[in-house]
């Protein structure tokens, strides 16, 4: 049909298990009339569908999100490694996510993303999204960093730690909660703040509202003025910052738009995920 609309598949990592995959996923595609095309990868030059595949682990979601978000694309994710968080389905699921594409029987759910602007001399004003989390951190593995964090302005504490991340609700189940940080409900409209393996063990993570905005200050260490930092998103990206300089974390315009199948359940996904 002229008006049926073709959804785009991402599959990085041909194993296998992906490779079988994937020929089901044609296979049901074209038996529901549905066009398919395959992304080498997913930049800001794609021409990007209204849905998006993605078969991987966790990872291969978070690859596409900042431009999938900034096109207001639909991501299903086929869970074929290990966690798989943020996937529609595992590979044992396909036949019904099809089904579920071609009488758009699907939900979508809503997930907020971090901003995340560095600021100072030199910086610019290029930003950033990140579906889980952001985290600031030495370059050089196994030193510390002070760091200042301001809620709106006002001090909340300095920190001596590894690092310091700022989480989404989605990233609660990520890094986050490896760092000692709380599960929150993927709705839940809130920011979570926690010093990466603090100094101090008073220094707890901290559940901010959404509407705050947070910014981190690095501060130098005696004998350690030479030394870089670099703060990450989503683990996919890396970006230096020079001690002068702040990152300003803010809840993103946009949200990203992860499609569901009927009857999902997060609780149960938990128990599943977490063996509960």
């Amino acid at each position: 049909m002229a008006d049926t609309p073709t959804i785009g598949i991402l599959a990085p990592h041909r194993s296998n298990t992906c490779l079988q995959t994937l020929r089901l996923l044609h296979d049901e595609c074209e038996r529901h009339g549905i066009r398919t095309r395959e992304l080498g990868k997913c930049t800001a030059d794609t021409d990007w569908p209204s849905i998006l595949l993605c078969l991987g682990g966790d990872g291969t979601i978070l690859s596409a999100a900042e431009e999938a978000a900034r096109r207001h694309c639909i991501i299903a994710g086929v869970n074929l490694g290990h966690l798989g968080f943020l996937s529609a389905c595992g590979r044992d699921e396909v036949v019904r996510l099809v089904q579920a594409v071609s009488s758009a029987s699907f939900q979508v759910e809503e997930r907020s993303m971090l901003q995340v602007t560095q600021s100072g001399p030199g910086a610019g004003t290029t930003s950033h999204l990140a579906v889980n989390e952001v985290a600031l951190m030495r370059a050089q593995t196994g030193k510390m960093i002070d760091v200042d964090v301001e809620l709106d302005g006002t001090l909340l504490n300095r920190y001596h730690a590894d690092g310091v991340l700022v989480a989404t609700p989605t990233g609660s189940t990520a890094y986050s909660l490896s760092a000692g940080g709380p599960l929150l409900w993927p709705a839940a409209r809130v920011m979570c703040l926690t010093p990466i393996c603090p100094h101090s063990l008073t220094n707890r993570s901290v559940v901010l509202p959404e509407n705050v905005e947070i910014t981190l200050r690095p501060r130098e260490r005696r004998g350690r003025s030479g030394e870089s930092l670099i703060y990450s998103t989503d683990g996919q990206a890396t970006h230096s910052i020079p001690l002068n300089a702040a990152l300003i974390i803010r809840k993103a315009p946009l949200n990203l738009r992860l499609l569901s199948l009927p009857g999902s359940d997060y609780a149960a996904r938990l128990r599943a995920k977490l063996g509960w």
